[in-house]
């Protein structure tokens, strides 16, 4: 007879409905035992023994009337239950468990409780709730991990952080090459390395003043450091020294934004000159003295000096004086502490060449002769191809008047230097439109009198709307009063180098007529 018919028989045998309700175990107090193996499998590591079940002892039940049927039939799997491992369960009840569909298992009581072997056999019914304990297998519920999203986000915010670590040395390596570069001296057109680092303004001062006697005062000297587009005056030349201040501004928040923000190589490699000029000038009396001069009436009003110097912007200065009676203010007059200044102008430029002067006349003449109508050319000078160059601008163009249109402003190679335009056949001579046009910064021509052999021709510098008239030979190139030779100046008389003594004249007239009636 196989296991399965003991198990059938065994079944047969009990009578489940002949046991009292208040007699029949709990699910609760029911020990269930995972461990138990089919005959022939080895025994899985009892972890979950190590906790026995404290399980509540049955009360005593008299003996029913089937002790020894299932002693005989559950005696043959007896040997497949291993429960010797828990010491302190001596009433522990051992498990064989049936892996078929349905298992049941069997309970067989040591020797001293085989009084509860009945009350036991409704565990057959809790075998199927316990066995899906299983499910404690989680990775089941693993869907939420293909969610990529916050494995990536670290690895972007390390890729920012590895950028910016860059970033940081590119800027701290920049800094560092450029502490390293020496200041630069400029004054006068003398530019020169500043090699040692522990000097201080004074000191340069002094270094140069022996080939610049103008520098020998250094109340009348002020400094500078221009770096980059950063400029920090010196407030304290004789203790200030100069790589001290080249290092503040290169710590600065402004020169470091400024390098970030760099496009040219200049930019982004600018040089620490350091610069000095006269601050003060002195003609005869001081104004330390008695006189000081002002921008403005409030600092006027704070001197306490007897006399003020204030600047108007009708270009005019004026002389402040108090007393008890009250403020006097007028226009001054020969202020000895000011240079003698006159309006002039000095070309930086090359002079223009006398062929673009004469392509330009001929043009003029030209559209004189054919139509009697003015006209405007514009003078440039190419600073990449260092010559000068003429544009005709598009123009409306009438017999006493020219209205110009530009599409579009000259390359930054390219600088306006002159507007020259003509009268045809009238004077050159600047017109009340010519002034109230002709307000930028440049130089200005006018030529007329082209019915004439010799035409005439105009030439001033324009200052902002002010004017300066210049002769053509400042800045035409080429001699128009060439030199000849001396010997021809021998073959001129006039009435006035006949009269070698005049003095000889006055002596006759005071012997004829006496000294009293001249």
């Amino acid at each position: 007879m196989s296991n399965q018919d003991n198990i059938n028989s065994f079944l047969d045998s009990m009578d489940f409905d002949s046991t009292p309700a208040e007699q029949t175990p709990s699910p609760q107090s029911v020990p269930f035992t995972p461990a138990a193996v089919w005959p022939g499998e080895e025994p899985a590591q009892q972890t979950a023994a190590t906790t026995p079940v404290q399980t509540e002892p049955a009360p005593a039940a008299p003996p029913t009337a089937q002790p020894a049927a299932p002693q005989e039939v559950v005696s043959t799997p007896a040997p497949a239950v291993q429960m010797p491992q828990t010491p302190q369960a001596a009433p522990a009840i051992q498990q064989q468990v049936i892996p078929q569909a349905q298992p049941i298992v069997q309970q067989q009581a040591m020797p001293q409780t085989q009084q509860a072997v009945p009350q036991v056999q409704p565990v057959a019914q809790q075998q199927p709730v316990t066995q899906p304990q299983p499910v404690v297998q989680q990775p089941a519920m693993q869907p939420a991990a293909p969610n990529p999203a916050p494995v990536q986000q670290p690895m972007l915010d390390q890729f920012d952080m590895v950028m910016q670590n860059l970033e940081v040395q590119g800027e701290k390596h920049m800094l560092e090459a450029l502490a390293a570069k020496p200041a630069i001296f400029s004054y006068a057109k003398v530019k020169e390395n500043i090699e040692d680092r522990d000097a201080t303004f004074e000191d340069l001062r002094q270094k140069y003043e022996a080939d610049f006697p103008e520098l020998s005062d250094s109340k009348t000297i002020s400094w500078t450091v221009n770096y980059g587009k950063t400029t920090k005056s010196v407030s304290n030349p004789a203790t200030s020294k100069v790589y001290d201040i080249k290092t503040e501004i290169e710590n600065s928040k402004a020169f470091k934004e400024a390098l970030k923000k760099a496009k040219t190589d200049a930019d982004k490699n600018p040089e620490c000159i350091v610069k000095l000029f006269k601050k003060a000038q002195t003609k005869g009396e001081a104004l330390s003295g008695i006189k000081e001069l002002c921008l403005t009436k409030a600092e006027a009003a704070q001197t306490n000096k007897p006399i003020v110097l204030l600047p108007s912007k009708d270009g005019r200065v004026y002389e402040q004086r108090r007393n008890e009676i009250g403020c006097f203010t007028a226009p001054a007059a020969n202020i000895r502490e000011f240079e003698d200044i006159r309006a002039e102008f000095k070309m930086a430029l090359p002079k223009i060449p006398a062929h673009i002067f004469s392509k330009i006349m001929g043009f003029f003449k030209s559209i004189s002769d054919e139509l009697h109508y003015e006209v405007l050319v514009h003078i440039l000078y190419d600073t990449e191809e260092k010559k000068y160059i003429i544009k005709v601008p598009k123009q409306r163009i009438s017999e006493a008047s020219v209205n110009s249109e530009t599409d579009e402003p000259y390359p930054d190679r390219c600088i306006h230097v002159m507007d020259f335009h003509s009268h045809n056949t009238m004077p050159a001579v600047f017109s009340e439109t010519d002034n109230a046009d002709e307000k930028e910064t440049r130089l200005y021509a006018v030529a007329g009198r082209f019915n004439q052999t010799l035409p005439e021709i105009t030439v001033r510098a324009g200052c902002a709307g002010k004017f300066i008239p210049l002769n053509p030979e400042d800045v035409f190139e080429g001699d128009f009063f060439d030199s000849y030779p001396e010997e021809w100046k021998d073959n001129i008389r006039h009435w006035g180098t006949q009269m070698k003594k005049p003095w000889h004249m006055g002596l006759r007239f005071k012997k004829a007529f006496g000294e009293d009636r001249l």
